[in-house]
């Protein structure tokens, strides 16, 4: 398999940037990494939140315990915030861009006459 190839999957299945630490190009990996674990810790943040919020009001008893409630409640809870929405894109674009940018990175030190 082509080390552009391998770059490319592990961009696309392990984490935006692998590919280009495969391919020992770290600073480049981290214009990938940090915007990606800064919109998990995003995600993350906003799941602990609604957590919080659903175990407060199940331990004042004014939340139901029954799983079907707890899950209408957090459907209708949401989540959808601007920057929810935000983190999204930016992880949806450095995925995408991480997986690009692995492969041709790939194909460009593979044309390069090594020494």
């Amino acid at each position: 398999m082509h080390r552009s190839v391998k770059a490319a999957l592990l961009s696309a299945l392990v984490f935006p940037g692998a590919g280009q630490w495969f391919l020992k190009r770290g600073a480049r990996a981290c214009l990938f990494v940090l915007p990606s674990v800064a919109a998990i810790v995003v995600f993350v943040n906003d799941a602990l939140e609604q957590a919080t919020l659903i175990a407060n009001q199940i331990l004042a008893g004014t939340a139901s315990v029954d799983p079907l409630a707890l899950a209408a409640r957090l459907e209708e809870g949401g989540g959808d915030s601007a920057l929810s929405t935000a983190a999204a894109i930016v992880l949806v674009v450095c995925w995408i861009g991480s997986i690009i940018d692995a492969y041709l990175l790939g194909r460009t030190d593979a044309a390069l006459p090594h020494a």
